[in-house]
């Protein structure tokens, strides 16, 4: 499955997401990381892979001390259309 999960950093913890995010300090068991783009400010977004919202939301908890983060599931075209056939 396909997850959207947006972020955003409340201004007081830039300094220690950024460390964090230097580091690459991310655990990313049962993710695959799609892509992840920043805005210019303090939000961005990113694109997982997962077997299951369990390996989204254990992703999410460890940035939940920084970020307010938002995970969505996504579908493909080939999944709406399965739908809507």
């Amino acid at each position: 499955m396909l997850f959207r999960i947006d972020y955003s950093v409340d201004v007081s913890n830039v300094p220690a997401a950024q460390e964090r995010f230097a580091t690459m300090d991310e655990k990313w068991d049962g993710l695959n990381l799609i892509g992840r783009w920043h805005e210019a400010g303090n939000k961005g977004f990113m694109i997982v892979e997962a077997e299951d919202m369990v390996s989204v939301g254990t992703f999410c908890h460890q940035w939940s001390d920084l970020c307010d983060l938002n995970a969505v599931p996504l579908m493909t075209d080939e999944q709406v259309g399965q739908i809507l056939s």
